[in-house]
Parts: C-alpha cells; structure tokens; sequence
C-alpha cells in the first residue's frame, strides 16, 4: 500500500524544468563607473595653547589650496573640512 502511494505522489510532481540560458542585456554587461571620492589628505595641525595634543584636519588637496592662501572655506564652496 505504501509503495502504491509513493508511486501515486511522484507522478503527481511537476516535472522540473530545464534552466533557461541566461541572456545578457547591455546594461547587465558592463555596469556604470561609481563616482569616486575625492582623496582626503590628513595633516597634523600646530597644538594649541594649552595643550600638547596636535589637532588631526583632513581635507581635499583643493582644500588645502585654499588653506594655504588663507582664504576661508566659503570661497571653495563647502561648509568645512572633517576634523578627527
């Protein structure tokens, strides 16, 4: 009997179908370029009075271009550099 049902459950399975091959679109074949980050330069700035500890700045080298004029940062168009 029980051999009767396990024939019984098997035909009634669907067959499994053949995988399909995988057909490549042109935006699949080459995905588009991430923007890059510009690179931050850090530099370890003069202590100041009080303490011994040097004040750790990163900045994009155009960052420190502009802090080497001694302009301020509204001139390049940002808030302010990342201090850590």
């Amino acid at each position: 009997m029980t051999l009767l049902l396990a024939a019984l459950l098997v035909a009634s399975e669907p067959a499994v179908a053949a995988p399909q091959p995988e057909t490549i679109t042109p935006a699949a074949a080459a995905p588009a370029p991430k923007a890059t980050k510009p690179k931050k330069i850090c530099k370890s700035l003069d202590a100041d009075t009080g303490t011994r500890f040097a004040k750790r700045v990163c900045k994009t080298e155009e960052e420190w271009a502009v802090y080497a004029r001694g302009s301020s940062m509204e001139d390049l168009g940002t808030k302010g550099a990342q201090v850590r």
